[in-house]
């Protein structure tokens, strides 16, 4: 894991780059390296975070053997090994996964992607050419932002590299309007900055003669081509092969590895495989992060999971006077919205890992996605159930008595008629439109709707969540906070396989009588007890309620009541202050909004008004 960066064009100076540099620090503070070529059309910076190859020989920018090839790459192609092996006739310098990646474009050019498993985002120069080859992975776990300026191609994995040489920072109104609206945001590939965008996930890019040309080399849908044709059976032996294969694949490193826990099944999973895999001798670290409230404490489940292993547990514990703080240090490093007090215990966690001296870190992101994990998802499965004629998995499901079966049933009504059902993972409204002002809704152009590719409402809802929505962003927050503390983090179930794979399953290997990621937790029976198996999902569980009704209420009003706050224009002030008394005197559960008005605020305190930071 580590920062790259480049300036490609004739108006530029070796400054730029040396800011890139400096500003990136914390993605990889073991070393660093500039390339500048003899023509001077191409700089490139790379900070590194030694995970493999902890030599010398591992620097950045790394040419391949004639020079015809200069690359920087942040990531991990996990199955390198198997591919230096293939391209056995590359003359090799070191131990690198980075350089099998100049060995396979060698070969196979642009195509080279489809061989890759991993994370990545990377840029090669061909200086005869003066052609640049830009690539993301397929689920945009790692970043790659690019942006115009001066006639010149500048790119970075992280937004304030591109500003850093000089671009201006402007707020993206239409971003910010979709945002503050109708709550989305990382659901395209625009940024919260004007003129700056993100390579989107399972896309490559070119830069030639001062023009880009982007391609999309990985589409989910075109892989899937249908249900599976393998029997339940087949179906259980093969995901449990994909689950052991993908986590082996991601324990390759030469430096410590860990775990995060949270309190639920998947991480639960990721830890059980982890332990399954790797010798008793290994030391093997693992992380949750919790709060100082006992009510929200999740040590005792990761406890639970470790009981009958040695695996060290390390817990971080986050206290409502650390938000404020917290809050301006977290926003520096995300560049735009973000989470709330999860993302901020989160951020923590992975400082606890740094002390500790764990470089790597795997976490269970992604099976809600791949496998309808959250209640959300259930409408969208009674409505095919509904639709399909299919009565008596209908009476099955309406048998597991589900206390809120008639609300959902409600909702699948809508769905099937081709509605909208706007709710939170907690099934809650999140949005209060009467905030919002005037100005900023007659300008905002209601338009947001993704792709409906799928032949069932089931898997349109998770393509939703899995490539737009929920998952882009938080692979944002995950991937900032981890690198704010220059940890890698490792994404095991967002294998592409596996959710190829998990597209193409039934319905009901997702959802069975009212039970969630139905086939995944029966491909945990051999390694969890059942109380672990049969454990049920629960939203992110945070005081965060708590903590805005009483200690962080002046937090919250020192932003609200502000005279900046005021004058963004952004929000109808007095419908802002009655929200907020009314949810400090017991109205209303959810507090998205509060943290979009806290986001806001401090996102052009910080990048606007360079107050923040």
């Amino acid at each position: 894991m580590c920062g790259i960066g480049g300036i490609i064009g004739n108006n530029w100076e070796q400054s730029q780059l040396n800011a890139m540099l400096d500003i990136q620090h914390h993605r990889g503070p073991d070393d660093e390296g500039i390339f500048i070529d003899s023509n001077g059309q191409c700089g490139l910076i790379h900070n590194r975070l030694k995970i493999i190859d902890l030599s010398s020989s591992g620097k950045q920018p790394m040419p391949n053997p004639d020079q015809s090839l200069w690359i920087v790459f942040n990531g991990e192609i996990y199955n390198f090994l198997e591919l230096k092996s293939e391209l056995f006739s590359y003359k090799y310098t070191n131990k690198t996964d980075t350089e099998v990646i100049l060995a396979a474009y060698e070969k196979w050019g642009e195509d080279c992607v489809d061989h890759f498993i991993g994370m990545f985002a990377f840029a090669i120069w061909e200086p005869k050419k003066n052609k640049l080859f830009c690539a993301r992975d397929r689920l945009g776990i790692k970043p790659f932002y690019y942006a115009i300026h001066n006639q010149c191609f500048i790119f970075s994995s992280e937004i304030k590299g591109i500003l850093a040489t000089g671009h201006p920072t402007v707020p993206d109104m239409d971003t910010w309007s979709k945002y503050l609206v109708e709550g989305y945001y990382d659901h395209t590939d625009n940024s919260f900055f004007k003129n700056i965008k993100s390579l989107g996930a399972g896309k490559s890019l070119v830069y030639k003669n001062k023009k880009t040309y982007e391609k999309t080399y990985w589409n989910l849908y075109e892989k899937v081509k249908g249900e599976t044709n393998k029997d339940e059976k087949d179906q259980l032996e093969y995901l449990q092969h994909l689950i052991k294969d993908s986590v082996r694949l991601r324990l390759r490193s030469d430096v410590p590895l860990g775990v995060n826990l949270s309190g639920g099944i998947d991480s639960a999973s990721l830890a059980a495989t982890m332990t399954s895999l790797l010798p008793d001798y290994h030391e093997l670290n693992a992380f949750t992060a919790s709060y100082t409230e006992a009510k929200y404490d999740e040590f005792q489940f990761a406890s639970d999971v470790l009981k009958t292993t040695n695996v060290s547990l390390h817990t971080s514990r986050l206290s409502a006077e650390e938000v404020p703080e917290l809050t301006a240090k977290c926003m520096w490093h995300q560049e735009g919205p973000f989470g709330g007090i999860s993302t901020l215990s989160y951020f923590k966690l992975h400082k606890l890992a740094k002390n500790i001296g764990v470089t790597v870190l795997l976490e269970g992101q992604g099976v809600d996605e791949l496998f309808a994990g959250y209640n959300y998802f259930y409408p969208a499965y009674l409505a095919d159930l509904s639709v399909q004629n299919k009565s008596n998995e209908m009476k099955t499901e309406i048998n597991t008595k589900h206390p809120d079966i008639n609300n959902l049933l409600q909702q699948s009504k809508i769905i099937s008629e081709g509605g909208i059902v706007n709710t939170y993972q907690d099934g809650t409204s999140y949005l209060k439109e009467e905030c919002i002002s005037n100005e900023l809704k007659k300008s905002h152009s209601n338009s947001s709707s993704f792709p409906t590719l799928f032949k069932d409402n089931l898997n349109n809802f998770l393509y939703r969540d899995l490539l737009h929505t929920k998952l882009p962003r938080v692979l944002r927050f995950n991937d900032r906070l981890s690198m704010a503390h220059s940890r890698e983090l490792r994404e095991p179930f967002l294998d592409h396989r596996l959710v190829e794979f998990a597209f193409g399953l039934p319905a009901t290997a997702k959802i069975h009588k009212g039970q969630h990621k139905f086939l995944f937790r029966k491909s945990m029976e051999s390694l969890l007890p059942s109380n672990m198996v049969n454990i049920p999902k629960r939203p992110v569980v945070t005081p965060q309620r708590e903590w805005m009704k009483s200690s962080l209420k002046p937090f919250v009003e020192e932003i609200i009541y502000s005279q900046q706050f005021k004058n963004r224009g952004f929000f109808d002030i007095k419908g802002v202050h009655k929200t907020f008394n009314d949810f400090c005197n017991g109205q209303g559960s959810n507090s998205f909004f509060i943290w979009q008005w806290i986001n806001t605020e401090l996102w052009f305190r910080t990048f606007v008004d360079n107050t923040n930071m």
